[in-house]
């Protein structure tokens, strides 16, 4: 913890959108000798460099009214003095990725252990300008886009952009990191797939605005289209572009209206690195992408800006790296104006560090092929918390977690970023945006909506208890109970609200989901797959807390469950209340349901009762299954295809579950180098819970 710094900022800027700003401490160490090492966090994110080199990124995201702490041990400097500077982006405005907050910085300098320099209203702090702050926002669920102008620019920490410092009044209490520190590791191209020319077609189609849902919610904060005075993801769109060389080698190049395509070969996660040397002033745009079909460079079809723009003045030779991590397996970078010479191309990857996986061997060719995207897949979705993508979201999604929790502890046989995971969940602060006992269905993250008791997934926190009873009982938490008691026993009372007289839960509130397919539409009134996974959350309090009572309401539950669902052959998902107030069975079925049923039901799969559905489920239910057995509508990826593998698990199914393995993920890795969020190519290609098709391979392969 510090010992003296303060949480600091620009006098007056602390609520101010998207502000950059550059804090110099410096130190000089009474001997080579003595152990220097650097304490640091802030909101919203900051990139360290001491002497020059880069350090690391952070901090590691947390609940609203924390700050996770970040301690670097440095490396003495030949002359001895120590220089560092931290440059912070306070974003200040809402999102599904942080929490808001006001930004601040809080860092210390220790020799032995010892404060030698602190952030307090000394504190040297600049606003070089360099970051252009009237920008788009890269997506509802992270923050801004990134446009650079060197063009009156001598440094970070230039006297000219010298800032009033302010000490804020916050009443923020750090936290230990508890996730590893990420992998840095250089990911240098060479050479450039394509190099052509550039030439605008109004007649192109362009997107202006690529907001999730279509558009931000006015709370999130963020600038009007029109005050905003670049639009390159809008430009860069409607440049017909023409091949004219193919696999050009570095240094080269690019005059105005030319650009050239790199390929990683694979999807890389972390910060762009380009060295380049301008001839004249130039503007510079690179545009990326996970994956695109031809030859012509693509946006995908995914909700986000992806681009970054780059202003150079005339003879001006730098090494540009990207604030934030992106994701992308192709890249375009296009000369808009002027003439530069383009000295390298790459990425300084943002990942889970590979030394502390045990990888598994497989002699498989295909599950080999699985568990290398498996493991990269993870890596980049575990930096420091679980993430849906380490794209458009970076998002902490319950129910996700519950699989990618999995994957780590196989690959690992620790929970370090689980830790982190379910701490930021614990120390939630409901402040009446939703209903009592609610948590969110992803933190840290806003509020999605303005409506009185939130946008939340009631089964998403279902999800969180079974997470967290696994943690606790399977991975070596059992002294943990009580940090958990509250959150749990607050959604045991949530959810009692809505049990009916036959102890099943009737309408639940806000966005219940269950799968993303047309099982979804079968929520209203009485949604079985939701009762049977409230059966299984009852159990597992009632294991984690000696409850009898949840036994006994568990066991209720699956009992009246199953009677009113099963009708003989498979389970149907769902019940209405007709005018007289009857509850009435559906005719709809999905495999989803089957699958809850079988994990959660408590039902004897090997009984002649359910003999029917499970010759569906070994027999019917295969991953490429269209047509056949209409009337029960096939799964989604997520979480049917998942549950599906849970569930073969669970029956013993090893050699079926592997060749379903084999048969969903196989071609993944050669497109990607990593796993999807869909069966269908289509939305994120890197997406954290599909690793779990690692952690499933190895447990069937036992």
């Amino acid at each position: 913890m510090f010992q003296h710094a303060k949480p600091v900022w620009p006098k007056g800027r602390s609520r101010e959108k998207n502000v950059f700003a550059v804090f110099a401490l410096q130190a000089l160490p009474a001997s080579p000798e003595e152990k220097l090492t650097l304490h640091v966090t802030g909101a919203t994110f900051y990139r360290v460099y001491v002497n020059g080199e880069f350090l690391g990124f952070g901090p590691a995201r947390t609940a609203l009214g924390y700050a996770r702490e970040d301690v670097f041990e440095l490396a003495h400097s030949d002359s001895g003095a120590v220089q560092v500077e931290i440059q912070v982006c306070g974003y200040y405005c809402r999102s599904l990725s942080t929490v808001l907050q006001p930004s601040f910085l809080m860092a210390e300098l220790r020799c032995a252990d010892k404060a030698v320099a602190w952030t307090d209203e000394n504190t040297a702090v600049f606003c070089p300008g360099c970051k252009l702050q009237q920008v788009e926002r890269y997506s509802k669920q992270r923050h801004f886009t990134e446009i650079w102008d060197y063009r009156d620019f001598v440094s970070m920490t230039d006297l000219r952009c010298r800032a009033e410092v302010e000490v804020l009044q916050q009443d923020i209490q750090i936290l230990d990191r508890t996730a590893p520190y990420p992998a840095y590791d250089a990911v240098e191209l060479n050479r450039a797939a394509f190099k052509g020319s550039i030439a605008f077609d109004p007649q192109l189609p362009c997107i202006k605005q690529r907001y999730s849902g279509g558009c931000i919610p006015k709370h999130f904060h963020y600038f009007e289209y029109d005050t905003i005075p670049h639009h390159p993801y809008a430009w860069l769109q409607q440049q017909r572009q023409v091949k004219l060389h193919r696999d050009v080698s570095l240094p080269d190049i690019l005059e105005e209206n030319e650009y050239m395509i790199f390929d990683f070969g694979r999807i890389e996660a972390g910060f762009f690195q380009i060295q380049i040397e301008a001839r004249e002033e130039s503007d510079v745009v690179v545009g990326f992408s996970e994956y695109y079909e031809g030859e012509d460079f693509q946006f995908q079809n995914m909700n986000c800006h992806n681009v970054l723009e780059f202003f150079f003045s005339d003879k001006d030779r730098r090494t540009v790296e990207s604030f934030e991590p992106y994701t992308c397996r192709f890249a375009i970078v296009a000369v808009r104006k002027g003439k530069v010479k383009l000295h390298r191309f790459g990425m300084r990857s943002f990942m889970f560090p590979m030394e502390e996986i045990t990888a598994p061997e497989f002699s498989d060719p295909v599950l080999r092929s699985i568990c290398r995207a498996g493991i990269r897949t993870f890596a980049h979705n575990a930096v420091d918390l679980y993430t849906d993508c380490p794209s458009r979201e970076r998002a902490g999604w319950l129910c996700d977690s519950y699989f990618t929790a999995k994957t780590e502890f196989a690959l690992t046989g620790k929970t370090q970023v689980e830790d982190a995971f379910l701490e930021n969940f614990r120390l939630f602060p409901n402040q009446g945006e939703y209903m009592e006992g609610v948590l969110p269905m992803c933190y840290p993250s806003d509020e999605e909506t303005e409506t009185p008791g939130g946008k939340f997934i009631p089964q998403w926190t279902m999800w969180y208890i079974l997470e967290a009873a696994e943690y606790m009982l399977q991975r070596g938490h059992q002294d943990q109970k009580e940090l958990f008691r509250k959150s749990i026993y607050d959604l045991l009372h949530f959810y009692q609200q809505y049990e009916n007289a036959d102890g099943l839960l009737e309408r639940l509130p806000s966005w219940n989901f269950v799968e993303w397919s047309t099982a979804n539409e079968w929520t209203w009134d009485v949604n079985y797959p939701t009762n049977f996974l409230y059966a299984q959350v009852l159990d597992c309090i009632a294991v984690l807390y000696d409850d009898a009572d949840c036994a006994r309401r568990s066991a209720q539950v699956r009992k009246v469950a199953v009677e009113q669902s099963y009708n003989g052959q498979y389970f149907q998902d769902h019940a209405l209340r007709d005018e007289s107030g009857k509850l009435c069975l559906q005719p709809h079925s999905s495999e989803a349901c089957q699958y809850y049923a079988i994990l959660f039901g408590g039902i004897d799969w090997n009984a002649p009762r359910f003999a029917p559905l499970k010759e569906l489920v070994l027999s019917v239910f295969t991953p490429d299954r269209v047509e056949e057995m209409p009337q029960i509508i096939p799964v989604n990826a997520f979480i049917g295809a998942y549950l599906r593998i849970e569930a073969l698990l669970k029956m013993g199914e090893h050699t079926l579950l592997l060749d379903n393995i084999r048969d969903f993920f196989g071609k993944m890795e050669q497109r990607t180098g990593t796993l999807w969020e869909y069966r269908q190519f289509k939305g994120s290609y890197d997406h954290g819970f599909a690793s779990y098709a690692v952690a499933a391979t190895m447990k069937a392969c036992k």
